[in-house]
């Protein structure tokens, strides 16, 4: 069997968007700078969604720049990915990316929407908008972490398909740590309402990102 070498031929662009998420960064730290000091320690001190979750502060003009960033990071993170694991077969270029980009952003914002209808219908809108807050406030800041990775990748060094493997793998292992915790604060309601949790796991969870999956590839 012929083994056939993908590159990423071009990387103007990549600079660009990766320059784009450095600005996005930096407004949200001028707009705010306690709070962005609060957000990048958000793996060793939960202090940031303690003091930012009660008040709808998911649709803030601040959380809006860090998802949008969680977005642009996360979608190339994915591109490095199908080009390096050849799950592609066509053409991999910044149309490509893009694509990404829009499906990704079009899972999250529905599935934020089909979650805040849920909550309305059964009356739990304090506890969803605690729970959307807690779990984008941590992929928030999983987008950041792998912004320094992106850069990595793209302009030192071309990951070997195991180390993204790895990489990829523990990613998930860490969301699923933070689903797991945040699961175990409100375990009271989960285990009297079990059926359910297992419904919203599979639709909401699940589901989505593995239409993302297909879709992309």
């Amino acid at each position: 069997m012929e083994i056939i070498t993908r590159e990423i031929i071009a990387t103007d662009w990549i600079t660009i968007i990766i320059m784009v998420c450095l600005t996005l960064l930096a407004t949200a730290k001028l707009m705010n700078s306690a709070r962005f000091s609060e957000f990048v320690m958000l793996f060793n001190t939960n202090k940031y969604v303690v003091l930012n979750q009660k008040g709808n502060k998911l649709s803030t003009l601040f959380n809006g720049i860090l998802i949008l960033v969680q977005v642009l990071s996360v979608s190339l993170f994915i591109y490095l990915c199908v080009d390096v694991l050849q799950w592609q077969s066509g053409t991999i270029d910044m149309m490509f990316y893009f694509k990404i980009v829009s499906l990704y952003l079009f899972v999250l914002i529905c599935k934020i929407l089909i979650e805040k209808i849920i909550s309305t219908i059964f009356s739990i809108e304090t506890l969803i908008e605690d729970y959307l807050f807690y779990k984008v406030s941590y992929r928030n800041f999983l987008g950041v972490i792998l912004l320094p990775l992106n850069l990595l990748f793209v302009y030192t060094a071309k990951p070997s398909k195991i180390v993204l493997i790895v990489l990829v793998v523990s990613l998930l292992i860490l969301n699923l740590i933070i689903l797991f915790s945040i699961y175990k604060k409100n375990e009271n309601i989960i285990l009297n309402h079990m059926f359910y949790f297992i419904l919203y796991l599979c639709a909401l969870e699940i589901a989505p990102y593995f239409m993302l999956y297909k879709l992309i590839i």
